[in-house]
């Protein structure tokens, strides 16, 4: 009988990385630089070592979630696995630039889209993502889907037990905290189009990196009115 899945967050500075735990471990982002004892100290919480982490997956390549990869890839001997399109911001370890989707983004842009937080250890990754990625081989029954619009390579992780991870995809709105689309998105028209793939997968449980969730599939409709 398989182990059911689950998965489990892990709280960091202004982000959220996820524990998925089926037969096999997968971790999906790694927030930071620096981040990496609070991955090590919640795994051991739960039971699991280190080296039993089989594949870590990051959602996008910016810092907030791939800073500590180059670190915990080091500690775990896990695989590191990137889409492609984005696999060029975790090889030179820069974020690239953040062009606002909404007024906020506008607002913070001078503050997170330039100097030291822009930069992260660099690491060559193991696997490139391209449409579909199943992850049963690491003992998680579910994939990693391309969810492109927040950078070009951002993708998100459908579960087989109704639960989603899909990173920047999706944040809260400040003052309803109801769904909306990313402060910052390199193509607003694809993450409407990737919300929408989204929704076509109809998860349950929709975790977010940011601030709120997770959201149910009404949440989304709701919305976004699709």
């Amino acid at each position: 009988m398989n182990k059911a899945t689950n998965v489990i967050p892990i709280p960091l500075k202004m982000t959220t990385a996820f524990i998925v735990r089926g037969e096999g471990t997968v971790l999906v982002d790694t927030g930071y630089p620096g981040s990496e004892d609070a991955i090590i100290e919640k795994l051991r919480e739960v039971d699991i070592a280190p080296e039993d982490v089989n594949l870590i997956v990051m959602t996008h390549g910016h810092p907030d979630h791939a800073g500590s990869a180059a670190k915990l890839h080091e500690i775990t001997g896990a695989k590191v696995a990137i889409h492609h399109l984005d696999a060029d911001k975790l090889r030179n370890g820069i974020q690239g630039e953040l062009k606002p989707a909404r007024f906020i983004g506008r607002i913070f842009k001078p503050f997170l889209g330039r100097g030291k937080s822009t930069r992260y250890p660099p690491l060559e990754p193991d696997i490139l993502i391209e449409d579909l990625f199943e992850l049963d081989e690491y003992g998680v029954m579910g994939k990693v889907i391309s969810t492109p619009g927040h950078t070009p390579g951002s993708v998100s992780i459908i579960l087989d037990n109704g639960d989603a991870i899909v990173g920047d995809l999706i944040v809260p709105s400040l003052l309803s905290s109801k769904p909306n689309i990313p402060f910052w998105a390199d193509d607003r028209d694809e993450v409407m189009k990737s919300i929408q793939k989204l929704i076509d997968y109809a998860p349950e449980r929709i975790y977010i990196a940011h601030f709120g969730g997770p959201y149910t599939l009404e949440d989304l409709k709701e919305s976004f009115r699709i």
